[in-house]
């Protein structure tokens, strides 16, 4: 099983991050886990600068629909982030949008690597690190 150092979930709805978490932890492939209801949030943790409590995500598994700040705003704020910042961070969109016009505005954005289906599972978990990383 491959590991990394740190998954990070953004996602409005807690039991969601709640479940997500736990699928990682059975699967022990992350080293930490950091979950946040709010973007904003999210971004502020992504600007700082990491440091071994509070390292660079690995992965990045991102929510479309949600209140104050979207998962499409996420990403026009994401790419104002330092390259140096977000270098090597596998972004994936996680959603239960099955909307044609999501999954191909997901697809041509540079910043997103993969688009699945909510919830996370072990399978698609494993998927995920098998296909990013090395």
């Amino acid at each position: 099983m491959k590991k990394v150092n740190c998954v990070m979930l953004i996602d409005d709805h807690f039991p969601t991050n709640v479940l997500h978490k736990l699928v990682i932890e059975e699967l022990e492939c992350a080293n930490y886990i950091f979950d946040f209801t709010d973007p904003k949030k999210a971004l502020e943790y992504l600007s700082q600068e990491y440091t071994e409590e509070k390292p660079k995500p690995t992965i990045i598994f991102l929510d479309i629909n949600m209140p104050g700040m979207n998962g499409w705003e996420f990403l026009d704020a994401y790419r104002i982030i330092p390259e140096a910042q977000k270098s090597e961070i596998v972004l994936v969109m996680l959603s239960t949008s099955t909307h044609p016009d999501d999954i191909k505005k997901a697809e041509r954005d540079k910043e997103v690597k993969d688009y699945i289906y909510k919830p996370l599972t072990k399978a698609l978990m494993i998927e995920i690190l098998e296909k990013y990383i090395s």
